[in-house]
């Protein structure tokens, strides 16, 4: 038996569009390899439900990654960030305020002091490298 795309992301917790992005873009979330998606009817995504079903057991057993200990280096504005990635400053201030990904990518926690989002510099550095890594949309 099958199940939809959107199924699938309610199990995940995560909205349809994430996971179809994550299929689109190499079949790997957060390190994990998703199951095989079938196209039935058109543009339909579907997965066998058994492998979908013993993914999420997977997905939500897995360890949060853990933010590395404090560098001791000053911490990073968001504008610094935004030119180091690339990144329009009030598309990122809005993701990061919001908790969203940036085209799937899980941005560092913000640290708030006086009204300023502030980053941990070692977790803008990884998030910078692994979203220049995604291919990039026409």
């Amino acid at each position: 038996m099958y199940i939809r795309l959107d199924v699938f992301a309610g199990l995940l917790n995560i909205r349809p569009g994430e996971l179809l992005h994550a299929v689109r873009t190499g079949g790997v979330m957060q390190g994990l390899q998703l199951p095989s998606a079938r196209k039935i009817r058109g543009a339909t995504l579907m997965f066998d439900q058994a492998l979908a079903t013993a993914f999420a057991a997977e997905w939500h057993a897995r360890e949060p990654e853990a933010e590395p200990a404090a560098s001791g280096e000053p911490l990073m504005t968001l504008d610094a960030f935004a030119r180091q990635a690339d990144i329009p400053p009030l598309v990122l201030w809005q993701a990061a305020s919001r908790g969203k990904r940036l085209r799937g990518v899980t941005l560092p926690v913000a640290i708030r002091e006086d009204g300023q989002l502030l980053f941990e510099p070692a977790a803008v550095a990884r998030f910078v490298t692994e979203y220049h890594r995604l291919p990039r949309k026409n």
